[in-house]
């Protein structure tokens, strides 16, 4: 008997004995030795495939899952790489459009100087919300913070950079006002 090791060594235990039992003073030659061959053959074919076959098919499988799982994984990953990119182009675009638009705001304005508004006429009047006393801008807003000078709104700051865009943002929200007024006379 040669020494065996790992799945060889439990097949050969598993078959030995039984093989021996069954086999001796057994008639092999003939119809009837045939058919007893057979058996014997088919029952080690048996226990071959429960303890070798079996496990590496259950292995194959379970691998098989696994790819099948990873690939489903890896299509969606890919969608979302699409996706994702496809909206991080858009937000370029549309950070390109808001430059451009913040660009044209900061723009100095070059009116005419007969055509700049009087505070006096009625018109600048409609158009100004009442905001509250407006402070005289600061060479820098943060430097007056930091010295511990008053801290100016959001509004007063961006009416110090950039009057054009306070005076649009005031015109939109006179407009706002006015649109708030009419609809809670109506309603």
């Amino acid at each position: 008997m040669t020494e065996q090791s790992g799945p060889q060594r439990s097949i050969a235990d598993m078959i030995r004995r039984p093989m021996l039992t069954g086999l001796q003073d057994a008639e092999l030659i003939g119809p009837l030795g045939t058919t007893r061959i057979n058996e014997w053959v088919d029952w080690i074919a048996a226990v071959v495939a429960g303890q070798i076959v079996q496990p590496i098919a259950s292995e194959r499988d379970a691998f098989a899952d696994r790819v099948d799982t990873l690939s489903e994984v890896g299509k969606r990953n890919k969608q979302l790489y699409r996706d994702a990119a496809q909206e991080a182009q858009q937000l370029r675009s549309r950070v390109a459009e808001l430059e451009a638009e913040l660009a044209r705001l900061r723009a100095p304005a070059d009116p005419a100087p007969d055509s700049a508004p009087d505070s006096a006429t009625p018109a600048h009047d409609a158009a100004t919300p009442v905001t509250g006393p407006t402070p005289a801008p600061a060479a820098d807003p943060a430097a007056s913070e930091g010295a511990g000078g008053p801290s100016l709104s959001l509004r007063d700051r961006l009416r110090s950079k950039y009057p054009a865009t306070a005076e649009a943002l005031d015109r939109r929200d006179a407009a706002a006002a006015a649109e708030d007024a009419e609809r809670n006379t109506e309603g």
